[in-house]
């Protein structure tokens, strides 16, 4: 299984195009930020441009996309957002938004909400062998979280569920240049950074060993 992952879009769609395996990937998945403050109308198009290289396409709203495209997501089946999926042995599932913000974005969460959010998307995988979380928020205290003058602005409620869930592995992002590597818990944690920069992340399954790479195009 092939999987490609990248977030924090806003509205730069096409360096996907550079992305050398994003046509023959089992799916995609974006994870937040398609839009900056947009709506419906903007995340659906971003969504359009990414399925013209790949018809099998999940997403989930960042903390810069507007509340109403989480519904949207929903009605499309393709949302990941406090829910996920089970493709043969391996569950995808999702944390969409932000904990607050200075910028007082369009979809921000306490630290509780996150939480409960995280539990309830982890229930559609728990079964799975393996299990990938795509988390729009990196976990608190990482290599992945920091600004720019060493500010850690994660998430703690991601950081508590991956110390104590069973993950092998949790993509992030929001973070813009915290690209990198970490871990917490069991889990491999990597945030590609913005597709705009090129930023990507190849998962491969071969029925034996999870690899979660991180990507430039």
């Amino acid at each position: 299984m092939l999987i490609i992952s990248f977030g924090d879009v806003h509205m730069r769609p096409d360096m996907a195009r550079k992305i050398p395996e994003i046509r023959e990937a089992d799916c995609v998945v974006l994870n937040g930020d398609l839009t900056l403050r947009g709506g419906c109308a903007h995340a659906l198009s971003m969504i359009a441009a990414i399925s013209d290289l790949n018809r099998s396409v999940y997403a989930q709203i960042g903390n810069m996309d507007e509340g109403e495209v989480d519904a949207m997501f929903s009605d499309m089946g393709i949302n990941l957002n406090g829910r996920g999926v089970v493709l043969d042995d391996v569950g995808l599932f999702g944390l969409g938004g932000s904990p607050p913000t200075p910028f007082d974005t369009p979809s921000e969460f306490s630290e509780p909400e996150l939480g409960a959010t995280l539990r309830r998307a982890y229930e559609d995988v728990k079964e799975a062998r393996i299990k990938i979380l795509f988390s729009h928020p990196p976990p608190l205290n990482t290599l992945l979280d920091r600004l720019g003058n060493g500010e850690h602005v994660g998430s703690s409620a991601v950081r508590d569920f991956l110390e104590k869930a069973d993950c092998t592995a949790c993509v992030c992002g929001h973070i813009h240049e915290a690209v990198g590597t970490d871990h917490v818990g069991s889990a491999l944690v990597v945030n590609p950074g913005m597709l705009a920069h090129g930023g990507y992340v190849r998962i491969e399954w071969d029925g034996q060993r999870l690899t979660a790479t991180l990507k430039h195009c």
